[in-house]
């Protein structure tokens, strides 16, 4: 059977403000993610930001980890955050395979030995736009079924700085040079992106709404009525992918509209998991 634990990014206030605009929080639905493309899984969720968490199993119980993102910024060493990092580096000695999106990338990074920053060039909003993969991503089973060019949802103001030593960049674009890598450390592996396969087009829309009007000071939309219809476009796409008249109002190609090109990342470490 396979055994698989999600890790909520999240401190309590995040959860609770994710939730009052999407009726959930972002592990439980990446726990949905997870079981529709691995029916046969078990899906335990864990909040390893609160000071009174506990696993629901011990770490070795599971076949694989996977982390969401968050709103937490983790050069500001937080305890919600170094709670996180202490029990990430615990899972790469134990050698349990992990996946993370956007915060678990980060927190990786840090856990092994790398920094994160925020980003200089700004926030990265909607979609991350033309992501390119390496050589070394191109031959890695990370991005099977990946072009060599696309984009994925993405909502980040920080990045990977400074990679930890025994890392490899699987992907990048212009705004950020890691939007996706491997990294090993102690006896574990990660593979992680920035970006969000994990997101539908109405996750996207939650969070576009949820931000608001400082996405409107940063230049992103003209005004909240702008956002507003922005947000509204990504609901429609959510009911109706075949909308050709709105992917092309947004610049969106199949890559992001096709859920198994979307999760492809996802779909690929599910595969390399020792399922015995």
């Amino acid at each position: 059977m396979l055994r698989l634990l999600v890790l909520e990014g999240n401190s309590l206030a995040g959860r609770r403000r994710w939730a009052e605009i999407a009726g959930h929080t972002p592990s439980e639905s990446y726990a949905d993610v997870l079981r529709a493309l691995a029916p046969e899984a078990v899906v335990d969720i864990a909040t390893p930001a609160d000071a009174d968490a506990q696993l629901p199993q011990p770490i070795d119980a599971y076949q694989g980890i996977v982390i969401t993102g968050s709103a937490l910024n983790i050069y500001q060493r937080e305890p919600e955050a170094l709670r996180q990092i202490e029990l990430v580096r615990t899972i790469f000695a134990q050698g349990v395979p992990m996946f993370g999106s956007c915060w678990g990338l980060q927190l990786a990074t840090v856990a092994a030995g790398g920094e994160v920053s925020l980003n200089p060039a700004g926030r990265e909003v909607g979609f991350a736009r033309k992501i390119a993969l390496t050589e070394a991503g191109r031959a890695h089973r990370l991005h099977a079924a990946r072009g060599s060019v696309f984009d994925a949802p993405a909502i980040h103001s920080d990045i990977v700085t400074r990679l930890p030593p025994d890392a490899t960049v699987t992907a990048r674009n212009g705004m950020s040079e890691v939007q996706a890598a491997e990294i090993r450390y102690g006896r574990g592996r990660f593979w992680g992106v920035q970006y969000h396969p994990e997101f539908s087009f109405q996750d996207v829309a939650w969070v576009i709404s949820r931000i608001g009007q400082p996405l409107v000071d940063e230049g992103f939309f003209a005004d909240l009525a702008e956002l507003e219809r922005y947000a509204a476009d990504l609901a429609t796409l959510h009911r109706d992918r075949g909308r050709r008249d709105v992917l092309w109002r947004l610049g969106l190609d199949q890559d992001v509209a096709d859920d198994a090109l979307r999760q492809a990342e996802i779909s690929n470490w599910l595969a390399s998991l020792d399922r015995r």
